[in-house]
């Protein structure tokens, strides 16, 4: 029997190759996405007091003014800062709007605040890391671990980071704006 492969030119064997490479590429792709969640994080110096930052990641009332897409929060069993306190939390992004369960993992009064949020399209780990720089800055971390529920939403979620670190960022700016604007005493630095 006579080599076909053989037969081909050098163009030939470079598609097939290339298509090969592609659609393993694409297996490979779909078998680690099947139980996966995404990290994005980032982080901003505010010119503000530990304090005053505090204040607006703890208060139930204060954290829909600077995180970005939250429209409202209602609390169910405790205040944010509370250990095991849960919260409901209403989101819009465009038209679109959800809500969430969120429970409070983890406190560590003045520095640390992480969260669980369940909602039907994806559960998330957030946690809320202050660092005091000095007596009129705070760097304030802010990590997220997302695990879509939908399976193509894991598949893609490339193309939906950007979207995610651009509410990290809004969030950031809007810290920025409030804590100026709660804490006269570092406005001038």
């Amino acid at each position: 029997m006579r080599d076909r492969f053989g037969d081909w030119n050098l163009y030939h064997k470079s598609v097939a190759a290339l298509v090969s490479a592609l659609a393993f590429g694409i297996v490979l792709r779909g078998v680690l996405v099947i139980d996966t969640a995404f990290e994005v994080s980032g982080s901003r110096d505010i010119n503000a007091s530990a304090g005053t930052v505090w204040s607006f990641m703890a208060a139930d009332d204060q954290r829909d003014r600077w995180q970005a897409e939250m429209v409202d929060l209602v609390e169910l069993t405790g205040p944010t800062a509370e250990p095991g306190a849960t919260r409901l939390i209403f989101w819009k992004r465009g038209t679109k709007r959800w809500q969430s369960v969120e429970r409070t993992r983890d406190s560590l009064t003045g520095r640390v605040l992480s969260f669980e949020q369940s909602a039907d399209e994806d559960t998330r780990w957030v946690t809320m890391t202050l660092t005091v720089v000095d007596a009129c800055t705070t760097r304030l971390d802010i990590e997220e671990i997302i695990e879509p529920a939908e399976y193509l939403d894991r598949f893609w979620f490339f193309s939906a980071r950007s979207q995610h670190e651009g509410r990290l960022n809004a969030s950031f700016d809007a810290m920025e704006r409030w804590a100026k604007l709660e804490d006269t005493s570092c406005a001038s630095t």
